[in-house]
């Protein structure tokens, strides 16, 4: 190929489908062919890689691109090879042209200004927002299909800001929230077990988002629509939350991941009173022989009392907890009746 001219359409515009207008030894090709895919495939992997950089959630693909552009090329190549005597499409290959064009790196800094990566940009988006609206909860009743969920019997109803939904860490926790409740009740109560640790929203893909299964379901049960600005919780079908986990790093790391998940994509809700509410237990217990009884709530704060004793810390009995099991049932359904 010893001499090969190409032209961008300077007025950007959104077709249907892809335009090309080509030649090639002054043979007018009206369906293009190899010498204009292999202008158009530098200009789309290029613009590709640009807009998938910018957004990592993009995934956008190089036939996207394709539609958005109209490419003129006029192309002299020896040994011509058609699909036709009409000539309308050249199908000699690449390797076969003689000679290369590789397009200079200011042409297509220019394309990207064009306003196609802003397009594509905004069309990501758009996709990405529609994608996890499919897993929008909304103020119902009765919800179906959700495996392990206890609903509060008062939920979505009248009276379904005064219900509280408990997620648990795993079912052994459920199975106790559901012991405790026994004390005060299910009509106000409802409660989901998280299976381990909560994706990373703020780290995770689109794909990932629209595929996880838990997320869903939490938007699901509370009623959370995407996008929505939450003052209060009048339209969802919970209006507050519970996090019951172990007092352990696992336990904290959840919670932490809990938070991260509502605040990325609903920030004011958290400020919401009381719409958010983290049960806590004990770590450890401390009992003295004459009757008095502390509680501890982190670690560093039992060390902190530990290292304070000094010579005082003759007649203290000791206790540790780490998982839900090991409390007393009876002090935990107190706690739940007193809130």
């Amino acid at each position: 190929m010893s001499q090969l001219k190409l032209q961008l359409c300077e007025t950007y515009m959104v077709f249907l489908f892809f335009n090309q207008v080509s030649f090639v030894n002054s043979i007018a090709t009206a369906k293009g062919g190899t010498h204009v895919d292999y202008i158009t495939n530098q200009i789309t992997n290029h613009v590709m890689n640009f807009v998938n950089k910018k957004n990592k959630n993009a995934n956008i693909k190089a036939h996207n691109m394709k539609n958005y552009l109209w490419v003129f090329v006029n192309a002299l190549i020896d040994n011509l090879a058609f699909d036709s005597q009409t000539k309308e499409t050249l199908t000699l290959r690449q390797s076969s042209f003689g000679s290369k064009c590789e397009l200079s790196q200011d042409f297509l800094k220019n394309v990207s200004k064009s306003g196609i990566v802003d397009s594509h940009l905004s069309w990501a988006t758009f996709k990405q927002s529609k994608d996890l609206k499919k897993s929008d909860g909304t103020k119902t009743e009765k919800i179906h299909g959700i495996e392990k969920l206890d609903d509060a019997n008062k939920e979505g109803g009248k009276e379904s800001d005064k219900c509280t939904l408990i997620l648990t860490e795993g079912d052994s926790a459920k199975a106790l929230a559901l012991a405790w409740l026994a004390a005060v009740g299910r009509d106000y109560y409802g409660v989901f077990p998280l299976r381990g640790k909560l994706l990373n929203v703020r780290e995770a893909t689109a794909k990932q988002l629209t595929e996880n299964k838990e997320i869903g379901c939490i938007k699901q049960i509370l009623g959370l629509k995407q996008h929505k600005e939450y003052t209060n919780v009048k339209s969802l079908r919970y209006g507050h939350l519970v996090i019951m986990t172990d007092q352990d790093h696992d336990g904290s790391y959840i919670k932490g991941l809990l938070i991260n998940f509502i605040h990325s994509n609903w920030p004011p809700l958290l400020k919401v009173p009381s719409f958010l509410i983290e049960f806590i237990t004990p770590m450890v217990k401390t009992t003295h022989k004459n009757g008095t009884k502390l509680s501890f709530y982190t670690m560093p704060e039992y060390e902190s009392w530990k290292h304070n004793l000094t010579s005082n810390a003759s007649g203290w009995s000791i206790k540790y907890y780490k998982g839900f099991w090991n409390k007393h049932i009876k002090g935990r359904k107190r706690v739940l009746c007193k809130s």
